[in-house]
Parts: C-alpha cells; structure tokens; sequence
C-alpha cells in the first residue's frame, strides 16, 4: 500500500511555505533581524529518530560490459523489503544568529529473496525463470551542510541551505546457492540546496518544513534526488523535545561507471519519532 498523504501532505504545506515567503516579501521584511529572543535560538540541536520506512520502491538496471541489462523492480521482481525502520540522527551547531552548520546520518538495509518469474540480465549475470536470487540494498548517507537564517522573528525562522551528501549505495546479487554473485555500488558527494521553515504555534508546539533539491547532468551521470519533509515538535522540558513527522526522499539517476553502469530509481515515504536534546 502506497503512503499517498506523505506526498500529498508535503505538497500543501510546499504551498503554504510559498505563500508565506511571498508575503514576507510583500511586507518588505526578508531580512536577518534583530529580536529581542528570537525564536528556535538554541545552540546546539541534537535529534535521535525512529525512522519507518512504510514504503520503499526501487527501480534498478544494471548493464553489461556489452550494455545490456533489464530493467527489474527490486521488491516486485526479487522479494525485496518494502518497508524497514532504522535509526536516524540529524542536529546543528548555530555559530550565531543567522549561520549554523547542520548534519544527518542515517543506513537503510533491505533484503530480498525471491524465485523468478521472467529472466533478468543483471551486470554481466544471466538469472532465468524459476531460479531463486537472493540480493540485498544498502542506502547509506552522511550529510554535512550550512544554513543561513535571512528571516527571524520570535514565532519564525526561515533558512537556506546548501551541504553535500556524502552517498553510498550497494546492490548485492546472487543465487540461493551462492554461485553468480556479483556486486554494484555508487558513491561520491552530492551537493544539495534547499530551504528551511520553523513556525513556533505557541510556546511548547512547532511545525518545522525542509526541502532539498539537486538535479545534476555531467558526462557520467545524470538525474535528481529530492528530500520533503514536515514534523511537529512539543517542547517537554528546558532541554527536551518530542518529534513526529513525514518524509519522503528520492533519487533517480543514471550513471556510466565502471562500479556502476545502469540507472537507480529509489523512493522512499515513511514516518519519523524523535526525541531532540537542545543547548541554549
């Protein structure tokens, strides 16, 4: 089952957020300011998340020496995991009021087994009808990033960022027995570029908005990678607060590499719990 209203819910609040930098433009007011407490003011963030996966659906071809391969859907064609949670770690240190540095980390693995209904040529392995392949994904991701808050009040804050994305991506394949097993990987910083919005609803309660793109065409890749995601915040204490929120990242990209010759097409929609420590 698809999760439709990730999507959808990231979408509408993608117009709210549209509507209210227009009308802080309109007002004249897109400046870094000076308030007397400015809100979301802590220096250092750390937040822990629970990150389910509820949908996963990745698209793989990986082509010969020869460039030939087949197209093949990982969880429909090799049984692979279509939902997962895994830890997530995410923070930043704010050097003052308009510049902080940010980072996430996060390794999502999934598994799959499954007895074949249509031949696939994966890399320079034939896999027919009726055999069974075991293979595997492993998504990991470090990001290391900068903000620049050009808006703050004492109930908003709006930022810009830009970082890369430290990326590695693994494609384990074999038979049930071991024989013809092979590997593909990707790997390499990816700049990103996105924006920020944190609305304080009232003293306890926040909603916080973060969207990050790159589209990239070079002479050995070519694709996009896509990052939404919204979560509500309840301040507990002085140095704790609780998260809940949706997520939806993608990547689709066509690569011409030794390690990799083909195209990954990965999308993923799930749910966030966290628990967020904080420094004034």
């Amino acid at each position: 089952m698809r999760c439709i209203g990730v999507r959808s819910l990231c979408q509408v609040i993608a117009v709210v957020v549209v509507a209210l930098l227009l009308n802080l433009l309109a007002m004249g007011n897109v400046a870094a300011e000076t308030v007397a407490r400015p809100a979301f003011s802590e220096t250092f963030v750390l937040r822990l998340s629970s990150y389910h996966i509820s949908d996963a659906d990745t698209d793989l071809t990986v082509l010969s020496s020869d460039n030939i391969g087949t197209g093949f859907n990982f969880v429909d064609d090799l049984g692979g995991d279509d939902s997962v949670t895994v830890p997530r770690l995410d923070g930043y240190f704010r050097l003052n009021d308009v510049h902080r540095i940010e980072f996430s980390s996060f390794r999502i693995e999934r598994d799959g087994k499954n007895r074949l209904s249509i031949d696939i040529d994966i890399g320079d392995e034939t896999y027919t009808v009726g055999e069974t392949v075991v293979s595997s994904i492993v998504y990991e991701l470090f990001k290391i990033g900068y903000a620049y808050s050009f808006y703050r009040s004492e109930q908003v804050e709006l930022a810009v960022t830009a970082g890369l994305n430290m990326t590695e991506y693994e494609f384990d394949y074999e038979l049930v027995d071991g024989s013809s097993d092979d590997t593909s990987d990707a790997s390499g910083p990816l700049p990103m570029f996105g924006i920020r919005v944190a609305y304080a609803v009232t003293s306890n309660w926040s909603l916080h908005y973060l969207s990050e793109v790159l589209f990239i065409e070079t002479d050995e890749a070519e694709g996009s990678f896509q990052t939404y995601e919204l979560d509500i915040r309840y301040r507990l204490n002085e140095r704790f607060m609780l998260g809940a929120g949706v997520l939806r990242s993608s990547i689709d990209v066509t690569a011409e590499d030794p390690d990799w010759n083909g195209r990954i097409a990965d999308t993923y929609e799930g749910y966030l719990l966290s628990g967020i420590f904080y420094l004034d």
